[in-house]
């Protein structure tokens, strides 16, 4: 085999016995009832009506256990740059993306740590009024 061959063939191994570790602290005793009701607690809060209408300007920021996003961090607030009438499907992703199909409705800036304003495209559901 190649050097490059070795290469991939070690990096398979390794994710094989990932996923093999994974798979062994996967219990079902992992899912208790706080679980479960964080589960469901993040299912309402996500589906339930939009009742803050967002316009530019205003400051937003993640609902708790919402955030499914590097930027903007969990207590970060974000500015209302945009808010599209119609949402973008994200269809870059495969459908084991968490990203796949979600509707990319209202675009936010941050500001990085590196001092440097950036607009990032978002599903509106997902935040509520920063107070």
């Amino acid at each position: 085999m190649s050097d490059k061959e070795m290469s991939i063939a070690e990096m398979l191994k390794n994710r094989v016995a990932e996923q093999k570790k994974e798979d062994e602290l996967d219990t079902p005793e992992k899912y208790d009832d706080a679980h479960i009701k964080n589960l469901t607690d993040c299912c309402q809060k996500l589906l339930r009506p939009i009742s803050d209408v967002f316009k530019v300007g205003d400051l937003v920021k993640w609902k708790n256990g919402l955030k499914n996003r590097k930027l903007p961090k969990k207590y970060q607030p974000a500015v209302v740059v945009a808010v599209l009438d119609t949402p973008i499907l994200n269809i870059e992703d495969n459908s084991g993306s968490p990203y796949f199909r979600e509707p990319l409705d209202i675009v936010l800036g941050v500001v990085s740590e590196d001092g440097v304003f950036n607009t990032y495209y978002y599903d509106k559901r997902r935040f509520t009024s920063f107070e």
